[in-house]
């Protein structure tokens, strides 16, 4: 293996870690109480090592969110052909699930609310923005892979409604938890919990809700 080749993985090594420590930090503590040496600390990395990779506390946390953006949509393009769009769905969080990309636990066992539930609707522009202008992307994104997997044509829509409907799946999550979380309702589903439900709904035509 080529020296720049070793060095590479050890940076992306690192990197992986600072993302998993602030995270693991912005549940326990808060995204306003946690600090850049808080982050060193638990990453176990020097902070001046922090800003080789990201040159600010809110760099971290929407580094962290990118590449869980980039594997959850990419995590579509391989699911078993045939499946609908709530197995997929299914299938997809459970992927997630295995890797250790997402803490999914539920209300009770949550200390704070992490910014991602916090900022969207409610924060600046330097971080609900960024992650609203990555979900566009990330649709665009989705359309391709449901154009490709139902070999529709180029000018087809429903694409471009199943991918909304995965956003709207997750936008329900973040907004349902963090209605629980701030009105300290007991007892909440887990984040995957509310997608998969909401999933199941919209492929259902929301029947599965009727009372």
């Amino acid at each position: 293996m080529a020296i720049d080749d070793r060095y590479e993985r050890r940076k992306a090594k690192t990197r992986r870690a600072i993302i998993i420590a602030a995270n693991q930090l912005f549940d326990t503590k808060g995204y306003e109480a946690s600090t850049m040496e808080d982050i060193s600390v638990a990453a176990d990395v020097a902070v001046r090592t922090i800003y080789l990779h990201f040159d600010s506390k809110a760099a971290v946390l929407l580094a962290g969110f990118d590449d869980w953006l980039d594997d959850f949509v990419e995590r579509f393009a391989t699911r078993p052909p045939g499946e609908s769009l709530d197995q997929m769905m299914s299938g997809v969080l459970a992927e997630l699930r295995e890797a250790g990309w997402t803490d999914d636990r539920p209300l009770d066992a949550m200390k704070s609310m992490h910014p991602t539930l916090e900022f969207i609707g409610r924060g600046g522009p330097e971080i609900a923005g960024h992650i609203m202008h990555g979900w566009v992307a990330a649709l665009n994104r989705l359309a391709e892979i449901f154009r490709e997997r139902g070999g529709w044509p180029p000018e087809a829509i429903e694409p471009r409604i199943q991918a909304s409907s995965i956003f709207a799946s997750w936008m329900t999550s973040v907004m349902v938890f963090r209605e629980h979380f701030i009105e300290g309702l007991p007892l909440a589903p887990s984040s995957h919990d509310v997608g998969e439900l909401s999933m199941r709904a919209y492929v259902d035509g929301l029947k599965t809700l009727e009372r």
